[in-house]
């Protein structure tokens, strides 16, 4: 029954909101948005093997890194899983695949590494199955918010409910300081606690900051996610004081990111940060 059995790698990108506005909620549940979201170098690494005989008719998933193997809403809720799923829904020939993550994308971090692994097997699938750029772009969309941005550029504008993306090109500083406080936290929980009641009308792009053009703003999921979590507060509070050139929340939370020029920069700062109990990674934007 296998139509696909070569094996597959595949690398799946984790990203950060330089800025987010929520417009206000829709008719379908979701929120409009407008963010500019650049790709990271940080990355999930996946590899599909197609299983010839397998002992029941599903995928199977293991997996390394962030994350509780034993934890079973990490395995039904894997967006992973549901993209191998939504395609077998248009083409019930599908192999089924034994699936590896080498998960280094922090859990519910606001990076969108559940969304990357997704989008990336959509894309090498995809296309073997016949699949035209609309159709993954309506599937990913019925995955996630985030997912139609990984299709895209490693910059760029989003708006809509994440279907409308538009390359960007300004220049941001290359070498980001990623600080998670070490516990995970829900989208849903936080738009919830934003209540939005009606639709915000100013969405112009901040200011390009004369720093190489590079635009960056507030945040509208900040003060929610401030409030269901306090601890964030202490974050926040010692990453805006490392001097970075521009620092913020990414996505929902609870995952900050600070920017700066030098690689030499970010080493120390994150040096600096060594007492802390918090999870900091050094990464860079996307280069390609």
């Amino acid at each position: 029954m296998s139509i696909i059995k070569e094996r597959l790698e595949l690398r799946a990108p984790a990203k950060i909101n330089l800025f987010l506005k929520v417009l206000g909620p829709r008719a379908d549940g979701y929120h409009d948005l407008y963010s500019l979201m650049a790709r990271l170098e940080l990355a999930d690494f996946l590899v599909l093997e197609p299983l010839e005989r397998p002992l029941k008719a599903a995928d199977s998933l293991t997996y390394e890194g962030f994350g509780d193997p034993a934890d079973l809403g990490f395995r039904d809720n894997n967006l992973a899983l549901k993209a191998l799923a939504a395609l077998r829904a248009l083409n019930p020939d599908l192999s089924y695949f034994g699936v590896y993550i080498q998960k280094n994308i922090p859990l519910a971090a606001g990076l969108g590494g559940g969304s990357s692994d997704a989008a990336a097997i959509l894309l090498a699938l995809g296309p073997k199955l016949g699949l035209s750029q609309s159709q993954l772009l309506s599937l990913g969309l019925s995955l996630g918010s985030d997912l139609p941005f990984f299709f895209g550029p490693k910059m760029a504008l989003v708006e809509g409910r994440g279907e409308i993306i538009s390359p960007w090109s300004g220049a941001c500083p290359k070498w980001a300081l990623l600080v998670n406080p070490g516990f995970p936290l829900a989208t849903g929980r936080v738009f919830r606690e934003l209540a939005l009641t009606k639709r915000a009308e100013d969405h112009t792009l901040w200011p390009q900051s004369p720093l190489g053009g590079c635009p960056f703003g507030e945040n509208d999921l900040l003060a929610p996610a401030l409030r269901l979590e306090p601890r964030l507060l202490e974050a926040q509070k010692e990453l805006e004081s490392l001097g970075g050139l521009f620092f913020g929340l990414s996505g929902s939370g609870p995952t900050f990111w600070v920017l700066f020029a030098t690689h030499e920069e970010a080493k120390e700062a994150r040096a600096s940060l060594k007492a802390r109990p918090w999870l900091s990674i050094l990464t860079a934007l996307a280069s390609d």
